[in-house]
């Protein structure tokens, strides 16, 4: 298989991908109860107030009607409409937004490899020893403790008692620091029990013990055989929660202050504001997808087999 059909192939398919995910999120939001008006107005708003803001907003035409016009918009002139609630365009306040998830699941994903990679392979080569146990029960403990709990926890030490990062806001790098640990400790926990089991499945396969029997240091057989098929699941391990976590680390965003997709997400969606909401899934989707397609492309960079077959040598 060509590498460009490939591609193309896959970006294709995001189109079906959009649309459905749009729909879904339409529908979604108009079974909540309330509509824009109330929420926005508050309690004590008339009731004709409130209906001329649904009109004004567009929000009392039929569902399919409202989401046609939407997707017209969103294909043909690249608009994802105005926030009911700021009157800006939607886009532009995702452009400001997205950057900030992207540095903190980059960062995130990023310290959880460095952390949970190479304790995983030293647990494997190490096995039933104290340095197999000790990073086992040490991942299970973090794969286990939510973000925000390790988050609050780094607040209270790092930032109320020792002053060294600030609690919340984006003032400098330093605001990303806690964050990344919060987000990466967990998610470094898991990457090491998948490092691990992947480490050890690989180190008893035939061509790991023909390498040892030719006289090959334990370092090459580890490092330079068995590691890149071990990295395999790894990689799509850490591809798939950089794609969650862009979007997803909303309770985290919350804790930090970081104006970041996901908590805009979740204001939109306590103020039913549907081109927020409808847009930020629609990029979320997006983003993810290339995020996949990443992560398919760079098994070629680990295994000759699929780089091969990417090439079309492999036929």
């Amino acid at each position: 298989m060509n590498v460009h059909r490939f591609i193309c192939k896959r970006l294709l398919m995001m189109i079906p991908i959009v649309i459905g995910v749009s729909f879904l999120i339409f529908v979604i939001i108009d079974m909540i109860p309330g509509d824009p008006g109330s929420n926005l107005l508050g309690a004590g708003a008339r009731q004709e107030d409130i209906d001329m803001l649904n009109e004004e907003l567009g929000y009392n035409l039929p569902l399919m009607q409202r989401y046609g016009k939407y997707m017209y918009d969103a294909i043909f002139r690249l608009d994802l409409g105005k926030s009911y609630a700021t009157k800006k365009p939607v886009l532009t306040e995702i452009g400001n937004r997205l950057p900030v998830s992207l540095r903190v699941a980059f960062n995130a994903i990023l310290f959880s490899l460095v952390f949970g990679v190479p304790l995983g392979v030293l647990s494997a080569v190490k096995q039933n020893t104290v340095f197999d146990r000790v990073p086992t029960g040490l991942a299970l403990l973090l794969a286990a403790q939510p973000a925000f709990l390790i988050g609050l926890v780094l607040m209270l030490i790092f930032s109320l008692w020792l002053g060294w990062f600030p609690a919340n806001g984006i003032a400098s790098w330093k605001s990303y620091v806690m964050p990344m640990i919060a987000l990466g400790l967990p998610y470094g926990g898991r990457q090491l029990r998948f490092t691990r089991s992947s480490m050890l499945e690989t180190i008893r396969q035939d061509y790991v013990r023909t390498a040892r029997a030719k006289g090959a240091t334990e370092r090459m057989v580890i490092w330079k055989h068995a590691m890149k098929n071990a990295l395999l699941p790894v990689i799509t391990v850490a591809g798939n929660s950089f794609g969650i976590l862009i979007g997803g680390a909303i309770a985290t965003e919350t804790l930090f202050g970081l104006p970041g997709l996901g908590s805009f997400i979740v204001s939109g969606i306590k103020q039913k504001d549907v081109p927020v909401v409808t847009g930020g899934i629609i990029v979320f989707a997006v983003v993810f997808s290339f995020v996949i397609l990443a992560v398919d492309l760079s098994y070629a960079f680990v295994d000759p087999r699929i780089r091969a077959k990417y090439s079309g040598r492999g036929r």
